[in-house]
């Protein structure tokens, strides 16, 4: 029985050193992905959950410009790395690059949406409502269409 254990073990271990650069490479690549879309998504989640606790009262001003002020600083620096890959041409693919493309885009439209909650927050304006919503919305087409789901 342990002759069968490390005879697998074995097989195993060899398995994981065949793999080229470039099959490790994309999988890196595809870890990018997934990563910084559940970030994309989870960050449009925080912007909206921290404006619906602002209207229900549990959040003052002061909160929430602290909490937007992370996010946009999270996206910022999401931005830098996504950036870099796409000006030293670190990406393989024409899909990857295109995908950095849109992240970054969308990074830059949640940041505006982060921003315009600051601005509504500080002054209860409706201008500055409609901007969030505005802006809330466009996030939500771009990247729905991004990670393919259907609006």
């Amino acid at each position: 029985m342990k002759k069968i254990f490390f005879s697998f073990l074995l097989m195993a271990s060899v398995n994981s050193f065949c793999q080229t650069c470039e099959e490790r490479e994309a999988k890196m690549q595809q870890a990018m992905v997934g990563f910084s879309s559940a970030l994309l998504y989870n960050t449009y989640g925080v912007i909206g959950s921290i404006a619906d606790a602002y209207i229900k009262n549990a959040y003052n001003a002061e909160m929430v410009d602290q909490l937007m002020n992370a996010q946009k600083n999270l996206a910022d620096n999401l931005v830098k790395v996504l950036d870099g890959l796409v000006k030293d041409n670190m990406l393989n693919t024409t899909m990857d690059r295109d995908y950095a493309v849109s992240a970054i885009s969308i990074l830059e439209g949640l940041k505006k949406q982060a921003g315009f909650l600051q601005e509504y927050a500080q002054t209860n304006s409706r201008q500055k409502q409609e901007a969030y919503d505005d802006q809330r919305k466009k996030n939500w087409s771009v990247l729905s269409k991004l990670m393919g789901i259907k609006e």
